[in-house]
């Protein structure tokens, strides 16, 4: 059964400048964990998981339960990017950097790992990468100066992909139509009943926006929230004290940051069975914020700002998303 999470600290009581409502707000996409082709011999014997909005910080121990040495192929996907849906709206948090725009890192059995970037345009299911590629445009638009380099195409280039349905556009401005999957992969040795150790981090593409008092009051808003991060009712009492404490300070109804993150768990099921110990580690940054998700096992607060859990035998059967409230610093508001 789905346990019911809300993870809440005091408020801090701080004057606030007046609240003003405002629209800016970034998309969360969500990433996970590394990759492989479903195997009857690979377990996953042992997931260390560490969540923040700022970092990911994974740690595997894979056992090959067979007499015969496994040498296979992982990859780690990265968010997909709709260059034509983020042109207008922001994607959350992200390096300015291609291929690797999340800084992902990785280690196997302690050791760093250069892995391999397979970066493609899809557009409806269809790879137009060799198209793209062959008018000179970026593969992606959104991230890592790709627009400017979009917008500098020769006119006969712009026309060719206009033609082709994969731009949108004139010669004042132009929007790319196609998605950008990028994935890592890397060849991996499992040693005939053997362990290896994995290790990756990286920065997740967390969403950010303000969450105001329309969100306690608007029923269908709240119940998104209550269906998506599990907000119990101490917590959103929590919350609505928030909301009091900066009503009081500044006579104005204040608001929160709030981020999401969401990590894919799910394709952890690809290998042999369960996982045999899955340790869970949340963080939520400031001892003043809130912090509520949905979570199927027993969540103990270890800190001031962590909060930790453990499960053997664990079949993922949702991925993890969780909501964090920050009260804003005096003046940001």
């Amino acid at each position: 059964m789905m346990r019911r999470i809300g993870a809440v600290a005091a408020l801090a009581s701080a004057a606030l400048a007046p609240a003003a409502l405002a629209d800016d707000s970034s998309a969360m996409l969500g990433a996970g964990g590394i990759v492989l082709t479903k195997s009857a011999d690979i377990r996953m014997a042992v997931e260390d998981l560490f969540l923040s909005p700022t970092a990911v910080k994974v740690h595997y121990v894979f056992a090959n339960d067979s007499a015969n040495d496994i040498d296979t192929i992982v990859a780690f996907p990265l968010p997909d990017i709709d260059n034509y849906e983020y042109s207008e709206s922001p994607i959350g948090t992200t390096l300015d950097t291609t291929p690797n725009f999340v800084g992902f890192k990785l280690l196997i059995d302690g050791k760093p790992v250069a892995a391999t970037a397979e970066v493609r345009a899809i557009q409806d299911g269809r790879d137009v990468t060799a198209q793209v590629l062959a008018a000179g445009a970026p593969l992606d638009v959104v991230i890592g100066g790709g627009y400017d380099k979009l917008q500098k195409l020769s006119k006969s280039a712009r026309a060719s992909l206009i033609k082709q349905g994969l731009l949108e556009g004139d010669d004042s401005y132009t929007h790319a139509k196609w998605t950008t999957t990028t994935k890592y992969w890397w060849k991996m040795h499992f040693p005939a009943h053997g362990t290896v150790s994995v290790d990756h981090t990286y920065q997740p593409v967390t969403g950010q926006t303000f969450f105001t008092t329309y969100a306690l009051s608007d029923k269908e808003q709240w119940s998104d929230y209550a269906k998506n991060y599990c907000i119990d009712a101490s917590t959103r009492a929590t919350i609505a004290g928030g909301f009091a404490a900066m009503k009081k300070a500044t006579g104005n109804d204040g608001l929160f940051n709030q981020y999401t993150t969401q990590f894919v768990i799910k394709t952890a099921n690809n290998w042999k069975g369960p996982i045999g110990r899955f340790h869970l580690t949340l963080d939520k940054l400031k001892p003043s914020n809130i912090l509520s998700l949905c979570w199927a096992g027993n969540l103990a607060k270890t800190g001031a700002t962590r909060f930790e859990s453990t499960l053997t035998d664990f079949a993922p059967k949702a991925d993890i998303k969780f909501l964090v409230l920050e009260l804003p610093a005096p003046g940001q508001q």
